[in-house]
């Protein structure tokens, strides 16, 4: 592989890490268009709750977030990605995530779970999006939810769960 090929390689790999960071902060700020963006319109996912078309999956999972969730972080690591191609890649990542919902009684649980994404990455049309991605559930638990809001935590900003959330003012403001 000469240098550029390494070049172009290097920035494709960026670019596909670029995508899973944009799918974590879609799921996070219940963004769907920013959601759909990170999938091929043909795209399919492999989740159990939900196997089928991408985009249905997207219109299925922001409001399900929306509903049923009072608090969602998510971040994703240690991201494997082999080429099979200029145009196709597969990947996997890791990603430990944490959220809140309350029981039919209304007591909040956290939920913390770790789980690996399985994808296959297809670039079209110069842009790396993801035709499928698979979900792999490696352990997860949950114990009584607590936040902290009093002394110090009190004067921190807090993040929104929509396109509300700090974030999107700093973009807005460049």
């Amino acid at each position: 592989m000469d240098i550029s090929q390494r070049i172009r390689r290097a920035a494709d790999y960026q670019a596909i890490l670029e995508q899973m960071a944009r799918y974590i902060q879609a799921v996070d700020r219940c963004d769907l268009e920013l959601l759909k963006y990170t999938f091929h319109h043909d795209g399919v996912v492999s989740f159990g709750i939900f196997d089928g078309n991408a985009h249905e999956f997207c219109d299925f999972d922001i409001p399900f977030i929306k509903e049923n969730l009072s608090m969602g972080a998510h971040r994703f690591s240690t991201a494997t990605i082999e080429f099979e191609s200029d145009t196709r890649a597969v990947a996997e990542s890791y990603m430990l995530g944490n959220a809140a919902a309350p029981t039919p009684d209304g007591t909040l649980l956290n939920f913390p779970d770790n789980i690996r994404y399985l994808d296959v990455w297809e670039k079209r049309d110069g842009i790396w999006r993801m035709y499928s991605r698979g979900l792999v559930v490696d352990w997860n638990a949950f114990w009584p939810y607590s936040q902290r809001e009093d002394g110090a935590f009190a004067e921190y900003r807090r993040g929104s769960r929509s396109t509300q959330d700090p974030a999107y003012a700093l973009r807005a403001a460049r």
